[in-house]
């Protein structure tokens, strides 16, 4: 089979290397084999490459934390009737077995059955970005109708998803990007506001957008100065839910400043639940989904020979939505005459 693998630490677009040959994978216990349709990539894998990333795993390794594809064999212990299934999911990156190959191994408790009106690559980009978005806004800031949500790096994949996840729970969203293309992407996915950071003053613009309240919630996948800026827009007893650092460096608050504020810091991210928490959790996004609150249509594909090219959009900061790589089409759909 094929698969992309990185050798050895540094920037991915050189050191990714695609393996034409590589030994094919079988399901160990509890595991899937799933034949991939497409695997989603994220600035997480950005930062694997260049080991800067708290999960990274030894070298070599597969990139992709998740993907998209059929069942086609199971492990010891799971029920081999799952065998023809299409699943989304979690991959085993950190067993360094990731998605971006034409097999790939998953954790039979960590796919998902595709719902039926979602493609292999709308699937692809799925699980990661929402559930991230999920654990910060709804688990984590309990958020309700009554709030606004401050999101940074809103053209981003979980920015993106969370835009639309706290529209679809009532909340009303002020969206930031970085330029007028991303800004007029906010807008398409449902924003109520956007502030373009490279010409717009976030603090202040934020302000003014509330009436001088604050955001009651910010929602933080970038840090650095946009995060310092999101702070000081925050509202009296609001929530500042810290997501990543897309911006090379986390966000700078001090603990004094959240104790005159009463400003909650909170952190988020998507692992350590039980089985149960994440299916509820994934089950509430799929119907959000199929109720048509959530907008799939703008992933960024790439063909499989082109992963470079993907994760370098991703690196560049070129990101409007998910970027997702195509690896082969459905087997049932190769297997059509004509």
């Amino acid at each position: 089979m094929r698969r992309w693998m990185v050798d050895s630490f540094g920037d991915p677009v050189k050191t990714w290397r695609l393996e034409a040959n590589a030994p094919d994978v079988a399901a160990g216990p509890g595991q899937v084999l799933v034949a991939v349709e497409a695997a989603g990539l994220g600035l997480p894998d950005v930062l694997m490459a260049n080991d800067d990333y708290p999960l990274t795993p030894p070298l070599p390794f597969t990139p992709s934390q998740e993907a998209a594809g059929e069942i086609i064999a199971v492990g010891e212990g799971v029920d081999a009737a799952l065998v023809g299934t299409r699943v989304l999911g979690m991959t085993e990156f950190q067993a360094q077995q990731g998605g971006l190959a034409e097999s790939s191994v998953m954790r039979a408790d960590a796919v998902h059955p595709i719902p039926d009106g979602m493609s292999g690559v709308e699937a692809a980009g799925f699980f990661i970005p929402y559930q991230t978005a999920w654990v910060g806004l709804v688990r984590r800031a309990a958020i309700t109708s009554d709030d606004t949500v401050l999101v940074l790096g809103a053209s981003g994949s979980s920015g993106a998803a969370a835009v639309q996840l706290a529209k679809a729970k009532g909340a009303r969203v002020i969206a930031v990007a970085g330029g007028p293309q991303k800004a007029a992407f906010c807008e398409r996915i449902g924003a109520d506001a956007v502030i373009d950071r490279k010409s717009q003053d976030i603090t202040a613009t934020a302000r003014e957008l509330t009436g001088g309240h604050g955001a009651t919630v910010v929602f933080d996948p970038v840090g650095g100065r946009p995060a310092r800026a999101a702070f000081k827009a925050t509202a009296f007893e609001g929530r500042f839910v810290v997501i990543g650092y897309a911006s090379g460096e986390w966000a700078r608050i001090a603990l004094p400043e959240t104790l005159m504020t009463n400003i909650s810091l909170v952190g988020a991210m998507p692992v350590g639940f039980t089985h149960a928490q994440v299916r509820a959790a994934h089950d509430e996004i799929v119907a959000h989904w199929a109720g048509g609150q959530l907008d799939l249509s703008h992933t960024q594909v790439f063909d499989f020979d082109d992963a470079r090219a993907a994760v370098e959009r991703i690196a560049t900061g070129g990101v409007e939505g998910k970027v997702v790589v195509r690896v082969r089409v459905p087997i049932a759909a190769s297997s059509t005459p004509g």
